[in-house]
């Protein structure tokens, strides 16, 4: 299963998980807790966690195509979202062989 990774720094992380979880939530199913969000598309996960400072978007798509899906949605949203803020997203792939994933 291909996995990428985005970091994005905003002093309003935890706004942005919100706002993307109850977006979300209207297609898909959305689980979240205090400072994380996991949307469930079809075709794979995204899993939000916030800090105080940045956003980290992990993302899981059943193949290279579903993720590159995945990166698009989330992405655009945020960006969208974040617009005053000039948000961008920069996916990074994440292989298995990553200690954070062990």
């Amino acid at each position: 299963m291909p996995r990428s990774e985005a970091i994005v720094r905003t002093p309003h992380a935890l706004h942005h998980l919100t706002q993307l979880g109850e977006h979300f939530a209207t297609a898909v199913a959305v689980k979240t807790t205090a400072n994380q969000a996991l949307v469930d598309f079809t075709f794979g996960t995204c899993r939000l966690d916030a800090t105080d400072d940045q956003l980290t978007l992990h993302a899981d798509g059943l193949d290279d195509i579903c993720l590159a899906r995945i990166e698009y949605l989330v992405g655009e949203h945020l960006e969208r979202l974040g617009a005053r803020e000039s948000l961008t997203t920069d996916w990074q792939p994440v292989t298995d062989s990553d200690p954070a994933q062990a």
